[in-house]
């Protein structure tokens, strides 16, 4: 009976990733084909090569698990043995890679421009979340650590030579990157809102012909470098800089409509056919930061710590580089600027990651408190008072002037939907007074329903509206997060973990941790729920319609709590079948946002700031700042104490 039960178990979940997970994505790409609408591929060919390659991909994965590690690819029922040989020699996870191929190829046969634009991206990202939010700590815990480096992978940070397979891969594992990002924006085009980074007088200014002779030879300088480095650990790092500046890139590209007008002139000569021919493969769009600028400085930078004596050579030919993207009119001035500051950050990345860390480190242990007679102030509940405050203003300002109090009243239902919510899932003797962000979401969700009905209304406007202050009311809370010490990682290492001191804090009050560096969780919240709301603010200005609007912020906000919570290190939080109960829930969170944005709406947000937002905010953000800054710390009633303080 029990191997009869295991079997059943093992078809049943194999069923969710064979069958319910292709039927849902199909779906949504059906039901959201009419809100989005981008080119395809024109040739087909293109996408029955990634439908093939991406089955490949996927069976000789199974195959490999089968044949070798003596099970499936179930991490619910992993196999009996880590598997190292076979595709798994050359990549790490052939079968979602295989997947995402997959996924794209049938998008591209079908002509789905919302399958290869939308689903298709977001279903990479969803498995990506998977590997990194449950996956890998799985594996790790079944498995233990492996000696295990698949060719398509980092090479060893040694003083040693990088073998000729690691200066290869190398090839694939930045340059193909590159060349898909920056393919895909300017195969989409200049967006119809874009904003032109060129200067007035910039007009005036000559385009020099045989400036694209540098301009050409960033490609050369760029493709040399892996070829040229002395040591693995530079190899290593030259890689890990331009993933850095791959992704930082393409959120720039994506979130922010900047493009360049590029010069018009008539060719004279070889060089001036040569720069029309680079336009024709290239485009106004993915201008700012300038790539060849970016490149040109970081393959000097590399080259110059493997051949000192000609550092003056290397940076004179960035700067050359740099020159020409100006002299050819292909990028403009702001342009080559913002490449340029780009690459210092890349560069000095860790000095500044470091900086952060240390003033998030400040602030988590900056409790301070003030008492009046049975009253007591906290200075973390200013930090609430602040989001509440976004929060409220943002609404108002979504809703208009007529509906901006629908917004105080929901602002009121998120603050006791937060507080009810911690109390059930992790109230404590020692914990008395928490606040829940899913609890605040339930609660506001209710408070929309309500307001929908009192104020007339449309539901999903009241939602997207709330959906826009979403992110901003949870980065500025999180804020609060640190001085609190709630939301806490686990230990990490000292280059990233901050050290919680503070007597007061709920990492030593509650987890017992005081002193060890732990992963900044509330600092990774904060970075994916400000690249959510500089998404929302970009959909929101192409028109996209509210139903849109609250699919997305739902599927990203899931995304992140996924991955964030592997980090988290809280010893309250409850867990359900292998997974934490908050991993559950931003599931459920990405499938409904899947759902609300494939229903048809044609209602559009509008942002009308006014005076009676500004005002109903001021209340809020002192409701809010009492609600989490002030206590009774000698009374053991019920909501009485924030703390045990």
């Amino acid at each position: 009976m029990g191997k009869i039960s295991i079997l059943v178990n093992k078809v049943l979940y194999g069923l969710i990733f064979v069958a319910v997970i292709p039927v849902l994505l199909i779906l949504w790409a059906k039901y959201t084909a009419d809100i989005i609408k981008l080119p395809l591929p024109g040739n087909l060919l293109y996408g029955y090569m990634l439908l093939v390659s991406g089955a490949l991909f996927v069976l000789s994965g199974i195959w490999s698990l089968w044949r070798l590690g003596n099970g499936l690819p179930m991490n619910a029922f992993p196999p009996e043995k880590f598997v190292k040989k076979g595709v798994y020699a050359f990549l790490k996870h052939p079968i979602y890679f295989g997947a995402s191929l997959i996924s794209f190829g049938l998008s591209a046969v079908t002509r789905s421009a919302s399958g290869f634009w939308l689903v298709s991206p977001l279903f990479t990202l969803m498995m990506v979340a998977y590997v990194a939010g449950f996956e890998n700590e799985r594996t790790l815990r079944i498995f233990g650590a492996q000696d295990y480096k698949p060719v398509l992978s980092l090479p060893a940070a040694s003083d040693t030579a990088p073998s000729f397979i690691d200066r290869m891969s190398s090839y694939f594992l930045v340059f193909i990157p590159w060349l898909i990002v920056y393919e895909t924006f300017i195969f989409i085009g200049a967006p119809g809102d874009g904003i032109r980074t060129n200067l007035p007088f910039e007009e005036h200014m000559p385009v020099w012909e045989i400036s694209v002779v540098f301009y050409i030879f960033t490609y050369l300088f760029a493709l040399s470098v892996p070829s040229l480095l002395k040591t693995g650990k530079q190899l290593r790092s030259f890689i890990s800089d331009l993933w850095f500046a791959i992704i930082v890139a393409g959120i720039i590209y994506l979130l922010f409509p900047v493009v360049v007008r590029q010069k018009d002139f008539i060719p004279h000569s070889f060089f001036g056919q040569l720069i029309l021919f680079e336009r024709s493969i290239d485009g106004e769009a993915a201008a700012l930061p300038s790539f060849h600028v970016v490149w040109a400085f970081i393959s000097a930078t590399y080259l110059s710590r493997s051949f000192v004596h000609f550092r003056w050579i290397w940076y004179s030919l960035a700067g050359l580089i740099s020159v020409s993207c100006i002299m050819t009119g292909n990028h403009s001035i702001p342009d080559v600027i913002a490449g340029i500051c780009m690459f210092i950050i890349i560069i000095r990345r860790r000095q500044i990651w470091n900086y952060i860390r240390l003033q998030s480190e400040n602030l988590s242990n900056s409790w301070r408190e003030w008492r009046w007679g049975p009253v007591r102030i906290i200075n973390h509940g200013f930090y609430g008072g602040m989001s509440g405050f976004a929060g409220t203003l943002l609404i108002g300002c979504f809703l208009g002037r007529q509906h901006a109090v629908a917004g105080f009243v929901i602002m009121v239902f998120v603050i006791i939907g937060a507080g009810l919510w911690a109390q059930i899932i992790e109230g404590s003797s020692k914990l008395l007074r928490p606040y829940g962000y899913y609890g605040g979401l339930i609660g506001g969700i209710i408070a929309c329903v309500l307001t929908s009905f009192l104020f007339s209304i449309n539901l999903f406007t009241i939602l997207a509206s709330c959906a826009m202050a979403g992110p901003w009311i949870q980065c500025i809370g999180r804020l609060r997060c640190l001085v609190q010490g709630c939301c806490h990682g686990k230990p990490s290492d000292d280059s990233i973990g901050i050290r919680f001191t503070h007597p007061y804090s709920r990492v030593n009050k509650i987890s017992g941790m005081s002193g060890i560096p732990l992963h900044p969780t509330q600092l990774y919240s904060i970075a994916t729920n400000l690249f959510t709301g500089l998404l929302l603010i970009r959909v929101f200005n192409i028109g996209m319609p509210s139903t849109f609007i609250i699919g997305i912020y739902l599927i990203f906000n899931g995304l992140g709590r996924f991955v964030e919570e592997s980090f988290r290190g809280e010893a309250q939080t409850p867990y359900w079948a292998g997974m934490r109960i908050y991993q559950w829930i931003a599931l459920i969170n990405i499938l409904i946002g899947m759902f609300v944005s494939a229903i048809p709406g044609h209602e559009v947000l509008r942002f009308s700031p006014n005076i009676l937002s500004l005002f109903l905010a001021t209340g809020i953000g002192i409701l809010v700042t009492i609600a989490s800054g002030v206590d009774f710390p000698e009374s053991n009633r019920r909501f009485a104490r924030l703390t045990s303080n």
